[in-house]
């Protein structure tokens, strides 16, 4: 891998498939003309965990730990231990850890910063120490699930700087490209393709045309995508985890409620996180086993000591597993149960495939059009997920060589090719738009300025607005601005209210300066600008000779 000591256009880019349960890093090996994984910790597969503890130095001061060996700690220290921060990333929810009693409160994106920094760290130090390269990686691509919302993707980049790439240097591209790419590069081409993406806490569903150019190089569109943020393995974890906690209750005859830390039953609060920390972890692990064997064992012995000694020793076959239903809240909200309250892993499965079918109406096509299935994340591997293919699409799903566990991290790897090498020839990926994007106006309607599915050139999109905003009333002077996105079919209708299921508020500002008029006569254009990366950036500008320019970067700007 020598030639990584060529004189690099754009230097050193790292490609990082940042997931919701494990990371996966790749860069682009110019001697092989390939992607490679790189190891982490001595795995290729990183758990996305960090935990933290007090420095030994300086008890004032807190030190961390990393993947692996933070995973594990969480069985014994809950309490300072975080896992799945990703899926905080979109929220305003803070993350708490307490330390040797001393509680401590972390915006989501440090936290996702601590570990893409130690992730960054850790490359460097491969490279460096395995591959005799110099210098150190100054940017990264990001991939993100292909429903992810701007506001998820912003705090994906700044977590991105936090960690110590350069703000200009970091990209953020959508996971089903970057899996198709590492597929097209090597096994197919003219070819329409669907990516079956599930992860541990996102499902996307992307179709992707692949063609070759004069030089044969793939030549990627996407043509449509689909997904949902809040389905993921984590919520099929949970359907064990439920069989497991049903078992315990049956134990205790219902007297000890493991998921309420206040009640009087005679546990600890601490002995209660370790217990469900455990139980999540033994989930988790049993469900992996279940996508190759039929049966498996779920042994915590003992899982409480306290106020008795409860031991669970349950045996889990496939059936019972696809069969059950879930019936306990755990430790979801109440919004995340009631959306799972009673279903099972087929009925979880059948809304993966609802997402399909929508990707597949979107890009006007019919199973019939597709000529290959990509399973792509952790999950895609449940047995069951190959049946509900081979009954849509009357195929199974592409062999690869590749892991579908590594696919989206080594097709970022390419990305940081093209952006390493621009004048060495690549695969081309179109990008396109994933959400409606607008503005409130009066009654609170959405105006769509920007439809889903629209191609954004190399160069970015520009989009102004049909119709020009007026001002409702004599005399004004400034004008509300809010941005929307609309996530959801139900809000892609004709006079839907920025109110209704699926409308997320991006951001909001004033124009102000606008010339005094009557009602009505002063006139406002809005331009939408869209980079390749989806981020949005509005400017709203008075058409009078006297009037105002504002620039909104929505990026920057979330309420």
């Amino acid at each position: 891998m020598g030639t990584l000591g060529l004189d690099l256009e754009r230097g050193l880019f790292l490609g990082i498939d940042f997931g919701t349960t494990n990371s996966v890093v790749s860069i682009f090996n110019f001697e092989g003309g390939e992607a490679q994984t790189i190891p982490i910790d001595g795995g290729n597969i990183f758990p996305t965990a960090i935990q933290f503890e007090a420095d030994p130095e300086n008890p004032e001061k807190l030190s961390r730990i990393f993947g692996v060996q933070a995973k594990e700690a969480a069985i014994i220290y809950p309490e300072s231990t975080v896992l799945s921060v990703k899926s905080l990333l979109a929220g305003e929810e803070t993350v708490k850890i307490t330390v040797d009693g001393k509680e401590h409160t972390f915006a989501p994106k440090e936290v996702a910063g601590e570990i893409l920094g130690y992730l960054k760290q850790k490359a460097d130090e491969y490279v460096q120490d395995e591959l005799n390269l110099a210098g150190e990686f100054s940017g990264c691509v990001i991939t993100v699930p292909a429903n992810s919302t701007d506001k998820q993707k912003k705090m994906t980049k700044e977590a991105a700087v936090l960690a110590g790439f350069d703000e200009e240097s970091v990209f953020l591209r959508l996971e089903p490209a970057a899996a198709a790419i590492s597929y097209a590069v090597t096994e197919t081409n003219n070819k329409k393709v669907l990516v079956y993406d599930f992860g541990g806490g996102t499902f996307d569903a992307c179709i992707l045309e692949i063609k070759s150019d004069d030089g044969g190089e793939p030549v990627i569109s996407i043509l449509s995508t689909y997904g949902d943020n809040s389905l993921g393995g984590n919520d099929i974890d949970k359907l064990v985890m439920d069989m497991v906690y049903e078992e315990f209750r049956k134990l205790t005859n219902c007297q000890i409620d493991l998921f309420d830390e206040n009640a009087d039953d005679g546990v600890s609060k601490r002995q209660k996180k370790v217990a469900v920390m455990r139980m999540t972890q033994a989930a988790t692990q049993a469900k992996e086993r279940l996508s190759a064997a039929k049966t498996t064992k779920v042994t915590l012995a003992p899982l409480l000591q306290e106020p008795k000694i409860v031991s669970i020793n349950l045996e889990v076959n496939r059936e019972d597993f696809t069969a059950h239903k879930r019936v306990n809240r755990l430790n979801d909200t109440e919004e995340a149960f009631a959306r799972f309250e009673g279903k099972s892993l087929e009925d979880m499965l059948d809304s993966t495939m609802k997402c399909v079918d929508s990707c597949l109406e979107a890009a006007g096509l019919s199973p019939g059009d597709i000529d290959e299935v990509f399973l792509v994340g952790g999950s895609s591997s449940i047995t069951m997920i190959v049946d509900k293919i081979r009954e849509k699409f009357g195929k199974d799903p592409f062999k690869s060589k590749i892991s579908p566990a590594l696919s989206i991290s080594q097709g970022a790897a390419y990305y940081c090719n093209m952006i390493m090498m621009p004048t060495v020839g690549a695969p081309v990926v179109t990008e396109r738009t994933i959400h409606p994007l607008g503005l409130e106006i009066a009654g609170r309607r959405f105006m769509e300025i920007i439809g889903a599915g629209v191609e954004i050139p190399k160069e970015g999109l520009v989009v102004e607005s049909e119709e020009l905003l007026s001002t409702n009333f004599d005399g004004l002077t400034s004008m509300a601005i809010v941005v929307y996105e609309s996530t959801s079919p139900k809000a892609r209708e004709k006079n839907v209210t920025v109110n209704a299921e699926g409308m997320k508020r991006l951001a909001g500002t004033s124009l102000r300066g606008i010339p005094q008029a009557p009602k009505g006569q002063e006139k406002v254009k809005i331009i939408f600008q869209v980079g390749q990366d989806n981020m949005l950036k509005v400017i709203a500008r008075s058409k009078s000779s006297g009037g105002v320019v504002t620039e909104l970067s929505v990026d920057e700007l979330y309420n």
